[in-house]
């Protein structure tokens, strides 16, 4: 029983770590592609706040979405 707890807290530990990492990283915005990033940052969520991406994260990974992928 200790072994699903620790994992779902490590998962929600790494989580809001790269949520958070990726909210201080003011060198994304700085190219000359700001216009390209910025709408890539509204077309995935990430300029919300960081509760609320990470709330948002572990709401669709609960209901099984883990994101999309590439297939070729």
């Amino acid at each position: 029983m200790r072994r699903p707890i620790a994992a779902l807290l490590a998962l929600a530990l790494t989580a809001a770590v790269s949520t958070a990492m990726l909210a201080a990283a003011p060198w994304l915005t700085s190219t000359s592609e700001e216009r390209a990033i910025r709408a890539l940052h509204q077309r995935y969520g990430l300029d919300d706040p960081a509760d609320t991406e990470l709330q948002q994260y572990l709401q669709n990974l609960f209901h099984g979405d883990v994101g999309w992928s590439i297939q070729p």
